[in-house]
Protein backbone atom coordinates (compact mmCIF):
# COMPACT_ATOMS: atom_id res chain seq x y z
CA UNK A 1 0.00 0.00 0.00
CA UNK A 2 1.56 3.41 -1.26
CA UNK A 3 0.10 7.23 -0.13
CA UNK A 4 -0.96 9.79 -2.24
CA UNK A 5 -1.00 13.72 -1.52
CA UNK A 6 -4.08 14.77 -3.20
CA UNK A 7 -4.16 19.10 -4.39
CA UNK A 8 -7.63 19.58 -3.66
CA UNK A 9 -7.16 22.96 -5.46
CA UNK A 10 -6.07 21.66 -9.07
CA UNK A 11 -8.09 19.84 -11.27
CA UNK A 12 -7.29 16.73 -13.83
CA UNK A 13 -9.28 16.46 -17.04
CA UNK A 14 -8.93 13.73 -19.36
CA UNK A 15 -7.57 14.30 -23.01
CA UNK A 16 -10.99 14.92 -24.36
CA UNK A 17 -11.61 17.87 -21.54
CA UNK A 18 -13.71 15.91 -18.99
CA UNK A 19 -13.02 16.73 -15.57
CA UNK A 20 -11.51 13.34 -13.86
CA UNK A 21 -11.13 14.65 -10.50
CA UNK A 22 -8.00 16.16 -8.61
CA UNK A 23 -4.19 16.13 -9.13
CA UNK A 24 -2.18 13.58 -7.28
CA UNK A 25 0.40 15.62 -6.27
CA UNK A 26 3.06 12.44 -4.86
CA UNK A 27 3.05 9.32 -3.83
CA UNK A 28 5.19 7.62 -1.29
CA UNK A 29 5.76 4.82 0.64
CA UNK A 30 5.16 5.32 3.82
CA UNK A 31 2.71 7.80 5.92
CA UNK A 32 5.77 9.35 7.43
CA UNK A 33 5.96 13.33 6.69
CA UNK A 34 1.85 13.63 5.49
CA UNK A 35 0.24 16.29 7.04
CA UNK A 36 -3.32 17.40 6.11
CA UNK A 37 -3.18 21.08 5.02
CA UNK A 38 -7.23 22.22 4.87
CA UNK A 39 -8.54 23.38 2.28
CA UNK A 40 -5.28 22.68 0.37
CA UNK A 41 -3.96 18.87 0.97
CA UNK A 42 -5.16 15.55 1.96
CA UNK A 43 -3.70 12.33 1.18
CA UNK A 44 -5.60 9.14 0.94
CA UNK A 45 -3.90 5.08 0.65
CA UNK A 46 -3.70 4.50 -2.73
CA UNK A 47 -2.55 1.18 -4.70
CA UNK A 48 1.55 -0.01 -5.35
CA UNK A 49 1.08 0.67 -8.98
CA UNK A 50 -0.03 4.07 -8.64
CA UNK A 51 2.92 6.93 -10.10
CA UNK A 52 1.85 10.50 -9.17
CA UNK A 53 2.28 11.74 -13.22
CA UNK A 54 -0.38 9.60 -14.51
CA UNK A 55 -2.47 9.40 -11.99
CA UNK A 56 -5.90 11.40 -10.51
CA UNK A 57 -8.42 11.54 -7.43
CA UNK A 58 -11.66 10.71 -8.47
CA UNK A 59 -13.61 12.75 -5.81
CA UNK A 60 -17.12 10.85 -6.60
CA UNK A 61 -15.47 7.29 -5.80
CA UNK A 62 -12.90 8.41 -3.29
CA UNK A 63 -10.38 6.43 -4.46
CA UNK A 64 -6.93 7.27 -6.46
CA UNK A 65 -6.98 6.33 -10.07
CA UNK A 66 -4.93 5.88 -13.20
CA UNK A 67 -5.64 9.04 -16.54
CA UNK A 68 -7.38 7.54 -19.32
CA UNK A 69 -4.99 7.36 -22.20
CA UNK A 70 -5.85 8.35 -25.77
CA UNK A 71 -7.56 5.84 -28.19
Amino acid sequence: MKYAYIATQEQIHSYDGTLLGQRVCQVQDTKHGLVDVPGLLFWVECADNIAAENSYYDTAEQQVKTKPVRP
